[in-house]
C-alpha cells in the first residue's frame, strides 16, 4: 500500500471530501448531489489519484486496468457457472 506523506494527505482529503456538483445546461441549473467517490472530471489531480484507488484491488476473476477505468471479465461455458457478481461485491469491498 502506498503510504503518502501527511500533509499530501491531508490536502487530498480537504480537496475530495465535502464536495458538491450539480449540471448547468444552458443558463439553467439542476440538482445539486455530493458524490462519495472518485475525482471530478477535468481535475489534473485525476491521474495522480487513479492509481491510489485501484492498486489494491482485489477480485476473484480477470481484471484490466488502463488509464482511469477498471475491468472485471470472466470466460465460463454457456452453462457454466457465473461468479462475476461474487468478485464485483469482492472489489466494491476493497478499502
Amino acid at each position: 500500500m502506498l503510504q503518502l506523506p501527511a500533509h499530501i494527505s491531508r490536502w487530498m482529503a480537504i480537496f475530495l471530501l465535502d464536495r458538491a456538483q450539480r449540471v448547468k445546461i444552458r443558463n439553467e441549473y439542476f440538482h445539486s448531489d455530493h458524490p462519495t467517490g472518485g475525482v471530478s472530471q477535468g481535475a489534473i489531480s485525476g491521474p495522480k489519484c487513479f492509481p491510489v484507488y485501484i492498486n489494491d484491488l482485489r477480485t476473484t476473476i480477470l481484471l484490466h486496468k488502463y488509464v482511469d477505468d477498471s475491468t472485471l471479465f470472466e470466460i465460463c461455458d454457456r452453462k457454466g457457472v457465473s461468479v462475476i457478481q461474487e468478485s464485483v461485491d469482492i472489489a466494491a469491498r476493497t478499502e
